[in-house]
């Protein structure tokens, strides 16, 4: 009952706060609107040589569009009459077809480092092509070419970029006395429109001038206020066109070959995977046989503390245009195929042991459908299904004759289970939105299952000037003797114009809240209250191209029963100078804080002093062949031994426009930290004691480009933690402080640790043709954990050379097939 009275309770201020937003975007609904340039395209009954060279005959009837202002580093500026840009825009019933003239009065000043596809940030000039064929406002299909013929492509929501999202588009780029030029074919399929006599789109044209460190685009973007994709140029002129067949196959074949440990594996697999489009504005996407050998390794190291440790998704079709299943922060793509949730609880009867246990389930398959209507109306759904997984238990017994009796029996740590995930987003008015987000988990049999809900509004006001986003949330876990519903509320309202820009947030998440067998929380069961006043200098002044000053307050209760977490004050500052260098600083003074998390034990809090810290960072020039990035951290507790430091340096160095180098040094350390080492009295008492940390990551990245198309590949990190507890053991108390116990380890509990894996990938990408990809991949791993917690680094690193090696070789080659355009070919043929 009372979980009805808070929801209620809740719905109800989140309407108060909307009412609220809704009635201030209305009194400013006499504002001007954003002025909008507009150009027309022009229908062409033949096609360009897509060279990079826009001078041939095809081109000169087609008008241009020029005028461009620049973005930074300062806003509104007219562009340099010594590096003027001009563009092209035709179509004709398959494809648009885009031209790029960008003047340079020192063409040798042209920076052009290689880099491969959707590496377009490197040191090179940039070209960007971005069309929103809704004209909301709000999304974008991006598509970049730079100055060393290296091509991307992302999709954009309100100017955040996604470059997971893949199409298939030609571009090619040349240079000569008078600038550089860039060609494009974006074919329809590519895009998602709707079948219309004429077409209603908009579009931007960006430079970048990397030498210059100066950005312009065709319609003039106001940093101060709203959101880049806000300023969208007008394209019209494109009608009678026809949304095409979209179905794209990408069939693949893997082979690897794996040694460890003395045992050979060679294994070879074949899948496909499937674009299909349903209709003018919906995609359908799907895995068969899927295959993630060559995923990249997850960033492991030494986790004591109370929550899981989860890594980034390194699965492409999980990562892929899952935009629309991000809203409401429900769906963590990491939970499909994660570690089976009973591998680590298997009870085993006397002379038993584990000999098979998988630390995945496996995926049988995954589908997914995306879009967004003419009403602004998206659509997102996702399906995944994996498999029982079992792990196997040996039993050996002697019988009184000394024969030897060998038993197995498999128990169940997952179930077959269903992943899926439901997305309704209609967009309106100034570039909001609302939302409505399913997620459920269902396993088979008598495991959990689970519901999750959120609704979530994303409003601004129509002259730009105030954001406010609002979200509820439900969530219900189905066991098989009871089940537990949860709550979450966020209200947000911040000021996005001008240079001073407030901001004021609450969040609230009850006791029972739980979205994790397809999200990610960790932290229940409080109030949050959080205020920051942010200033922001658009324009250069004095030595400075840009800086800003953040001061943000935030304090935190327990929600029941009603107590004081903490409450923290904190001020931060970025300044970006002329020479594109780049440094900052950070401090932050926090209370006293009640941890409820650490005893690992329900109403228990470990009571941390109050503390403070300070930080601070420099970067340098990334345009220079040399640069180096290093940042740096102090923190210390009031009446207490605690404290610790932070400290990273990353220099970089371009070797050539086609060779660059990255090494990685990190290092932190810990002391005296108040920390959990067991529980006694049948999980009732936390028992803590003082503990040293102390960590060094060594890591190395570098690319050796041979042409936009074809490179090789270093990724290697070397990562120890070392873990030392005090054996002066201490009970905690109910206040939070503790007392001396007469707490003794066990043989075989000693909590200190020492952790140690290496990572070393090396490969070779070869884009073979459009779309399609050979990837050949040699990595090798070493891992070593035990309770040695006063090791050296050396030392460390000497005992991990002596666990085994495990290289593995693997290739996968994966090949595009446009259906519409191979049924066009045998047609012809």
């Amino acid at each position: 009952m009372r979980d009805f009275f808070v929801l209620k309770r809740t719905f109800l201020v989140v309407l108060a706060f909307m009412y609220f937003a809704f009635a201030k975007a209305q009194s400013s609904s006499d504002q001007t609107d954003i002025k909008r340039k507009t150009y027309q395209a022009t229908r062409v009954t033949t096609q360009p040589t897509i060279d990079g060279k826009p001078f041939e005959a095809f081109w000169e009837s087609i008008p241009s569009g020029g005028d461009f202002k620049m973005i930074e580093p300062t806003s509104g500026l007219d562009e340099r009459d010594t590096h003027p840009t001009k563009f092209k825009i035709a179509y004709d019933d398959n494809a648009l077809y885009v031209a790029g003239y960008m003047y340079d009065n020192e063409p040798e000043r042209i920076l052009r480092q290689f880099s491969q596809r959707d590496e377009v940030f490197a040191q090179a000039d940039l070209f960007g092509f971005f069309l929103n064929t809704y004209n909301n406002q709000i999304n974008q299909t991006r598509f970049y070419a730079t100055s060393a013929n290296a091509l991307g492509d992302a999709v954009s929501e309100n100017g955040s970029e996604d470059f997971s999202f893949n199409v298939v588009f030609k571009s090619e780029t040349s240079i000569d006395n008078n600038g550089w030029y860039v060609e494009m074919r974006i074919p329809y399929r590519t895009l998602r429109f709707t079948e219309a006599l004429v077409q209603d789109w908009s579009f931007q044209i960006f430079r970048r001038i990397r030498h210059l460190n100066e950005d312009y685009s065709y319609n003039y973007i106001d940093r101060t206020t709203g959101s880049s994709s806000q300023y969208d140029a007008l394209l019209t002129g494109i009608k009678n066109i026809n949304p095409p067949l979209r179905l794209n196959l990408y069939p693949f074949a893997a082979s690897s070959y794996d040694i460890f440990d003395g045992e050979k594996q060679f294994d070879i697999s074949a899948g496909m995977d499937i674009k299909y489009g349903i209709n003018e504005a919906f995609t359908l996407d799907a895995t068969l046989i899927p295959d993630f050998g060559q995923v990249a390794f997850d960033q492991v190291t030494l986790n004591l503390g109370p929550f899981e440790q989860t890594f980034s998704e390194n699965r492409a079709f999980f990562s892929e245009g899952t935009d629309l299943f991000n809203k409401g922060g429900l769906f963590f793509s990491r939970r499909i195929g994660q570690t089976p949730s009973g591998a680590g609880r298997i009870e085993l009867f006397e002379n038993e042991d584990i000999v098979d246990n998988p630390s995945n389930a496996k995926l049988l398959n995954a589908v997914k459908v995306t879009g967004r209507n003419r009403r602004g109306l998206g659509i997102g759904f996702l399906n995944a299904i994996t498999e029982k997984t079992e792990a196997t238990i040996q039993g050996i017994e002697i019988t009184p004759a000394n024969d030897t009796i060998i038993s197995r029996r498999n128990v169940v740590t997952e179930a077959l289970t269903n992943y899926n995930v439901f997305v309704l987003d209609q967009q309106y008015g100034s570039n909001s939105s609302v939302s409505l987000t399913n997620a459920s988990t269902l396993r088979n049999g008598s495991f959990t299952d689970a519901n999750v809900t959120a609704l979530v509004v994303d409003h601004n006001d129509r002259d730009l000037n105030n954001n406010y986003r609002a979200q509820v949330k439900l969530s219900n876990r189905f066991q098989p003797d009871e089940t537990k519903s949860g709550t979450a509320v966020a209200l947000d309202w911040r000021s996005t114009s001008g240079n001073w820009q407030p901001r004021l947030s609450y969040d609230f998440i009850s006791n029972d809240w739980d979205p994790n067998d397809l999200g990610r929380n960790f932290r229940t069961n409080f109030h949050q209250f959080y205020g920051e006043i942010r200033y922001e200098q658009f324009v250069p002044k004095g030595i400075f191209n840009s800086y800003r000053f953040e001061l943000g307050a935030g304090h935190r209760r327990s929600a029941d029963p009603d107590f004081h977490i903490q409450s923290d004050v904190r001020l931060s500052s970025r300044f970006f100078t002329r020479e594109r260098n780049a440094f900052g600083f950070n401090t932050s003074l926090n209370t006293r804080n009640l941890n409820r998390f650490e005893s690992r034990v329900s109403g228990l809090n470990v009571r941390y002093a109050a503390n403070q810290s300070f930080g601070g960072f420099i970067s340098t020039d990334y345009r220079k062949k040399f640069a180096i990035d290093i940042r740096g951290g102090y923190f210390y507790l009031f009446d207490d031994p605690e404290k610790g430091y932070d400290f990273n340096i990353s220099p970089r160095y371009r070797f050539s426009d086609k060779f660059l180098l990255i090494y990685r040094f990190d290092w932190s350390k810990n002391d005296l930290r108040n920390s959990f080492v067991t529980t006694t009295n049948n999980g009732t008492s936390s028992i803590l004691s003082r503990r040293d940390t102390h960590s060094v990551e060594n890591s190395v990245s570098g690319t050796f480009n041979f042409d936009n198309k074809r490179a090789l590949s270093l990724a290697f990190r070397n990562n120890w933690n070392r873990a030392s507890f005090s054996r002066d053991f201490k009970e905690l108390q109910d206040d939070g402080t503790t007392e001396d116990s007469s707490f003794e380890l066990d043989e075989g509990s000693n909590p200190d640790a020492n952790f140690n894996v290496w990572n070393l990938d090396l490969s070779y990408r070869w884009r073979f043709a459009p779309g399609s990809e050979a990837r050949l991949l040699y990595r090798n791993s070493i891992f070593n954990f035990d309770d040695q917690g006063d090791i050296s680094f050396q030392d460390s690193l000497d005992e991990l050379f002596m666990q085994p090696v495990r290289h593995n070789l693997s290739l996968r080659i994966t090949y595009f097939i446009d259906v519409n355009e191979a049924k066009t070919w045998f047609s012809s043929t």
